[in-house]
């Protein structure tokens, strides 16, 4: 059965993605921990209201949902953007 990254791996895709360390192993065991609590509350939406306070997101919380509805449908397409092999945000098509 594939466990998924591990801790230590998936901080060190998180801080390359933003250029510089932004997280620690035990920040993000936090995060999560918080997050189990508040999804066993109210679900999904209530931890994408949790992860945009604990973060200090600026996104839309519509489209967050989204994204995360399609790493729900296709869990690779949230390893390829912690890889760096897709861009969260689509590219818009040139006209």
């Amino acid at each position: 059965m594939n466990q998924g990254p591990t801790m230590q791996s998936l901080v060190k895709m998180i801080n390359n993605i933003m250029g510089h360390n932004v997280l620690s192993e035990q920040q993000l065991n936090k995060i999560l921990e918080g997050a189990k609590k508040i999804y066993d509350k109210g679900g999904m939406p209530a931890v994408i209201q949790y992860l945009m306070k604990v973060t200090q997101a600026d996104v839309d919380a519509q489209e967050l949902t989204q994204f995360a509805e399609n790493v729900k449908n296709n869990p690779q397409i949230g390893m390829d953007i912690l890889e760096g092999k897709k861009s969260i945000r689509p590219q818009k098509k040139k006209r």
